[in-house]
């Protein structure tokens, strides 16, 4: 049991890192959605459904953002999925 805490611990923390671009904003490109939706997706805990709603809804309007070519609310949206899915 433990070993599979801090297993997922450090896989979340592996997945996050490298995503990050300067001044702690996530960057906007097709991984780092495909990071931040898996993450939001793998939010299995009940009383964390509404953080996992809000995270999805925000990796949506990234990926329209990212459509458009706004890639700085693209970023922002990215960032508000990232605290959603870390939400306690």
């Amino acid at each position: 049991m433990l070993r599979t805490i801090l297993a997922t611990t450090f896989i979340v923390s592996g997945l996050s890192a490298p995503a990050l671009a300067q001044g702690g904003m996530m960057a906007c490109d097709e991984a780092s959605i495909m990071k931040t939706e898996e993450m939001a997706k793998g939010m299995t805990d009940p009383m964390k459904k509404d953080a996992m709603m809000m995270a999805m809804k925000e990796v949506d309007s990234a990926k329209m953002a990212m459509k458009d070519g706004k890639t700085d609310d693209c970023a922002e949206h990215l960032n508000n999925a990232m605290k959603a899915t870390e939400a306690k």
